[in-house]
């Protein structure tokens, strides 16, 4: 039988770099003890109680029914309320449409925004499934990349000297996954006057904005011009522990809302109101959670480069925010696929190799630090242990 080309495209190193990652899920499903490190999020931390009510009184109440399909109206009047407070700027309800998570949120726009024959820019390491999420619509990626001894630091020139006549999109996530990095006001502003003078789309993935420090922070959208081309990506999965509640959210003006409309009629009809109502509950009563997640994590991450910078033939990065710390092994002559099935194997202890986050990422490992502070030593010792035999 035949398939569609779009299968080549969501296929390929995007999929394949999660290999160890499922191995270790299965282990631990088995009842090993596994240190999972391979993934983004606190996955020894439950979602608030309060959360867990709000679902629980949503489904007792008899929402489990059709809903907008653009989302609730209070929950979109609460994401925008939200966002006007972090901006600085007003938001129109209607301006926000609701999705499941920020992944289906950043396909749908990709959908609507891009085709064969446009170019849509990426900022290399990228996150895995940005690949097949923006080729899937037909467009050709063109990947700039960011270099280790800076940081992985955006260089806004380098973007733009990337633009063609083709370029529709530029994709960015600040802080970045893998890399943790947090993105300057100077390279973004640079970014954002670029796109509105050429008119080209900045696409923002905010889903870790709110877990590091504010004052480090420059959202795109409150940026002079921003208004002309900035479309804010985000959800309550990693500020509020709720992955698996999968709502998400993006917001752009009223012309790209109703296409989003329209796309949702057809790809998912609504989201289930259930779990609207547990994130309109963390959005209003739940900042506290973002600040202690912020916090930790901090910590979590001091702890990791702490414990593992030195090791001989290694580099440590993870000097920005978020959950994620980058060991560079180059050095070590061993791809990180083998370095992370070989930990996995002698250790117990899962990471992600950075395969399928860029061409220039196959050395690279992302830890992700996310567990408690006494397993997390556990963990970084077994990882110091492993990289010593090599």
């Amino acid at each position: 039988m035949r398939y569609s080309e779009l299968t080549n495209r969501i296929a390929g190193e995007s999929v394949d770099t999660w290999r160890v990652h499922y191995r270790a899920m299965a282990r631990l499903d088995a009842g090993e003890q596994i240190f999972l490190l391979s993934v983004g999020q606190e996955s020894d931390s439950l979602s608030p109680p309060g959360v867990m009510r709000a679902g629980i009184h949503s489904i007792e109440s008899g929402r489990h029914h059709y809903t907008a399909v653009e989302g609730d109206r209070r929950l979109r009047e609460i994401i925008a309320q939200r966002h006007a407070g972090q901006c600085s700027i007003p938001v129109d309800p209607d301006c926000v449409v609701v999705f499941c998570g920020a992944q289906n949120a950043l396909f749908a726009t990709a959908q609507i925004l891009l085709q064969a024959g446009d170019e849509v820019i990426l900022v290399e390491p990228y996150y895995t499934t940005y690949p097949a999420t923006v080729t899937a619509s037909g467009a050709t990626l063109v990947s700039v990349v960011l270099k280790p001894e800076e940081e992985f630091q955006l260089n806004a020139e380098r973007v733009i000297e990337a633009i063609t006549p083709q370029t529709r999109a530029i994709l960015i996530n600040t802080p970045n996954n893998p890399t943790g990095a947090i993105y300057t006001r100077k390279s973004l502003q640079a970014l954002v006057d670029v796109c509105g003078e050429r008119d080209i789309w900045l696409i923002s993935d905010e889903v870790y904005m709110d877990i590091v420090n504010q004052s480090s922070l420059c959202r795109p959208c409150s940026l002079p011009g921003a208004d002309k081309a900035v479309i804010c990506i985000s959800s309550v999965s990693k500020t509020y522990r709720m992955t698996g509640w999968r709502v998400g959210w993006a917001i752009g003006c009223k012309e790209l809302a109703q296409h989003y409309y329209n796309l949702n009629m057809c790809m998912s009809y609504g989201l289930s109101g259930i779990a609207q109502d547990a994130a309109a509950h963390a959005l209003v009563h739940e900042n506290k959670v973002a600040t202690e997640i912020t916090r930790r994590l901090a910590a979590q991450r001091r702890l990791v480069i702490d414990k593992l910078s030195g090791i001989p033939d290694t580099q440590i990065y993870g000097g920005g925010g978020g959950m994620f710390v980058i060991m560079d092994i180059r050095r070590l002559g061993v791809d990180a696929m083998s370095f992370a099935a070989g930990l996995l194997d002698e250790e117990g202890v899962s990471v992600q190799p950075l395969l399928g986050f860029g061409n220039s990422c196959k050395g690279l490992l992302r830890i992700s630090a996310v567990l408690n502070e006494d397993r997390l030593l556990e963990a970084c010792r077994r990882i110091a242990r492993y990289t010593a035999s090599l």
